[in-house]
Order: structure tokens, then C-alpha cells, then sequence
């Protein structure tokens, strides 16, 4: 099975990290990257794609907007489980959301199964250490298509369109 993560960046001009990976079994192959426009990510999901086919994209990054207030339902499911998720509508957050939602609604159309999931708190919930990581936005790509490993895998929770791992 091929999940692939992406730690999406609210700028184009800033790094997105990208994470292959392929499991069947206990052996998983991980393969990673930076890239940075919405371009060199669709042709990257589309070369990877051709390869073989992808069962799940994870993105770290909203995929819309509070109905009313600050918070989304997800949001606040997270927080209730003490998790300090940023609002989609504050300023830093804004483009990152746009993009998000943007991109998830693209690749959706194309036929790719998108999930939304946050690579914080799957790190938490996996134990990991980001601190031993060499590059930040690979290692949450990774966290992330570990996130959608789980969800193939059948263990995860939906949190009102938050996937994150059980």
C-alpha cells in the first residue's frame, strides 16, 4: 500500500515537505523531499501516482473554515482532548488554510482519496521526537503519511474531518 504526506507550507515560497511511503507488511520504504509551489506538488502526487498507485494523501493543513467564531467542530474536539489546535482564521493561518483547501478539492477531482490530519498530534499520539529530526518539514511529511497508514490500516479516529491515529 502507498500513503503519501505532505507538510504543507501557507506560502509557495516556503518548503513543503513530501513523504512516500510504501508498506505491505512490517517493511516500510520512506522516501522524502522539499518542494514548494502547488504545481511541483501535483506533478510530484502525479509522477508518484504512475509508479504506483496511491491509496491515501495526508495533508497537515485545514481544509476549511469555522462556520461561525474561530474554531471548527475538529478544532474543538481536539482541544477537548488537550491538544492546542491554531484557528484557521488567524492571520498566519489564513493562507495555509486557502491552500489547503484548495489543494484537497484538486487532488479530490483528480479521484485521490485526501484526508486532513495534524502532524502534531499524530507525533504526540505516536511518541515521536521531533527533536532527532534532520529536516522539519520531511519529518512531518513522514508523521503525516504515517497518519494515513494508520487510516488504511483501519486505526483512527475521525474527529469531524480530522483524521488522526488511534
Amino acid at each position: 500500500m502507498r500513503a503519501v504526506g505532505i507538510d504543507l507550507a501557507g506560502l509557495e515560497t516556503n518548503e513543503t515537505g513530501f513523504c512516500v511511503l510504501d508498506f505491505e507488511g512490517d517493511k516500510d520504504k520512506i522516501a522524502v523531499k522539499r518542494v514548494l509551489t502547488d504545481r511541483e506538488i501535483l506533478n510530484e502526487v502525479e509522477e508518484e501516482n504512475e509508479k504506483e498507485k496511491i491509496d491515501i494523501i495526508a495533508i497537515d493543513a485545514p481544509f476549511d473554515w469555522p462556520e461561525q467564531g474561530y474554531f471548527r467542530s475538529s478544532d474543538l474536539l481536539l482541544k477537548n482532548r488537550g491538544f492546542a489546535p491554531l484557528s484557521p482564521v488567524f492571520p498566519g493561518m489564513k493562507p495555509l488554510t486557502r491552500r489547503g483547501k484548495m489543494l484537497s478539492v484538486i487532488l479530490k477531482k483528480r479521484g485521490f482519496s485526501v484526508i486532513e490530519v495534524s502532524s502534531k498530534v499524530s507525533e504526540k499520539i505516536f511518541g515521536l521526537d521531533k527533536k532527532k529530526a534532520v529536516n522539519k518539514d520531511e519529518y512531518d511529511a513522514l508523521v503525516c503519511a504515517l497518519t494515513g497508514k494508520s487510516y488504511l490500516k483501519e486505526k483512527y479516529e475521525d474527529l469531524d474531518g480530522i483524521i488522526i491515529p488511534k
